[in-house]
């Protein structure tokens, strides 16, 4: 929220009442909290604002991620050239849609991905031992749930449904871990999952 709030003024503002009159085509600004991304129409505008960005931020104490900060080619005209870039949790890539006009296509950035399933193994971990069968499965589609309704974006059901696989294989072998004797085989967890409604994957937003 603060960085929000403080970056209205020290970015937003400023780069729609100094940097967009300066510029000779069509310019936009994304951001949410201090991560944000620019967008030129033409070359020569990108370097007239990359060479002032810094020193606008450094007059409000802050600087440029020289780790997450690029220049990038990202244009429907010559999609095979464009390269893709991370943003929010998604990487952004060219390519077609089924009647073969250019598309921008989102997937869950692979960083993301193994993190999410990093904090899941983590939680089934802890928890399995402490909550009963049924509360944990409960739980399981509840984050289930929360992933598919962030990620679940037209073009991204193949990473949607690795995550679907991969979670269940892991809370499967933790589950199977609370004592010596296998709790249960992979048909019986099957049917677990569609008793407790744990949710498949499926797509939420849709491209207009």
């Amino acid at each position: 929220m603060l960085a929000n709030i403080y970056l209205h003024y020290a970015l937003d503002l400023w780069f729609e009442k100094v940097v967009k009159p300066l510029c000779k085509g069509d310019v936009m600004l994304t951001r949410f909290a201090d991560d944000f991304v620019c967008c030129f129409q033409y070359r020569e505008d990108e370097r007239r604002a990359s060479r002032v960005l810094g020193k606008r931020l450094g007059k409000f104490a802050l600087e440029l991620s020289a780790e997450k900060t690029r220049v990038l080619k990202f244009t429907r005209f010559e999609t095979e050239n464009s390269e893709s870039f991370t943003f929010l949790g998604f990487e952004y890539r060219w390519g077609m849609s089924r009647k073969g006009k250019p598309l921008v296509k989102m997937r869950t950035a692979k960083k993301k991905f193994k993190q999410a399933l990093s904090a899941l193994t983590g939680w089934i971990k802890k928890e399995r031992s402490r909550l009963g069968t049924g509360a944990l499965l409960i739980k399981f589609g509840q984050k289930l749930q929360g992933h598919f309704n962030y990620y679940g974006v037209s073009g991204n059901a193949e990473m949607l449904k690795r995550f679907y696989e991969q979670s269940c294989r892991t809370v499967f072998k933790w589950l199977n871990r609370r004592t010596q004797k296998k709790s249960c085989n992979w048909q019986g967890f099957s049917e677990m999952l569609a008793h407790f409604k744990v949710p498949l994957p499926r797509i939420i937003g849709y491209w207009e």
